[in-house]
């Protein structure tokens, strides 16, 4: 399966004091094209840090971090913007900027793509409304919405952009079951039905479960858990559905 993100032997420290504080340690991990990979985590080891470095925003102090066979690390920022616009989009849990409505978040991250008309644009964002059930708060700003719509403007945010490698920062953690099973629903409709490649970084066991790899992330190391046997391999799942088609 070809692989979307490749991290290779990466290492990433932060300073304190004099001090350097080792966050990740030679963590090597493959998110295939049309799969989901979930890293669980308690607070503070390294989720986000994870999540930054897979999307380039963040620099390691070794090892090689890949998007689509394009090498990030060393990579010039105008040239790692571009390719975050096409190719990649992040979840995370701090929300658009305050003046922005909902319709208005989702129409600026397709923007950014510069890809299709503004018809296009708006008629996708109509569409976008509808799927992730967020028509009735089109009009409302990110202090207005619930946390479950949060969640959902920001797996959407992410998610109309059709990008190829989609990252997912812990945004469904504080979200009721029901509501975290339907935000899962659709993060695996968008690696089965576009081929996306998912990585997820949580701290719950129940989403945790979900995902054709699970690995665990404690003292900067990266561990392959053993999978719960009723979950269905999403590789699968997928293989499953095409041919059915």
């Amino acid at each position: 399966m070809t692989a979307v993100l490749r991290l290779e032997a990466v290492f990433c420290s932060f300073a304190r004091g004099r001090d350097r504080v080792s966050v990740l340690e030679e963590v090597s991990l493959v998110v295939p094209a049309g799969g989901i990979v979930t890293v669980l985590g308690g607070p503070g080891q390294g989720k986000t840090t994870l999540i930054r470095v897979a999307s380039g925003t963040l620099k390691v102090d070794g090892g090689g971090v890949l998007v689509d066979g394009q090498q990030l690390v060393g990579i010039s920022e105008g040239a790692l913007t571009k390719l975050l616009a096409r190719k990649l989009a992040v979840a995370r849990r701090h929300g658009p900027d305050a003046r922005l409505t909902v319709e208005d978040y989702l129409l600026s991250s397709l923007s950014a793509t510069k890809e299709g008309s503004w018809r296009s644009r708006r008629a996708a964002v109509a569409r976008t409304l509808d799927e992730f059930d967020l028509g009735g708060v089109r009009s409302l700003r990110w202090r207005e919405l619930s946390d479950w719509q949060r969640a959902s403007l920001e797996l959407a945010a992410a998610m109309i952009r059709r990008p190829k490698l989609l990252l997912v920062d812990d945004v469904l953690v504080e979200l009721g079951w029901a509501a975290k099973q339907r935000a899962l629903e659709l993060i695996e409709g968008f690696a089965l039905d576009q081929g996306g490649a998912v990585l997820m970084a949580v701290s719950d066991q129940t989403t945790g479960t979900r995902g054709a790899e699970v690995h665990s992330l404690a003292g900067g190391k990266l561990r392959l858990m053993h999978k719960d046997p009723d979950v269905v391999d999403i590789y699968e799942r997928r293989e499953a559905r095409q041919a059915a088609d």
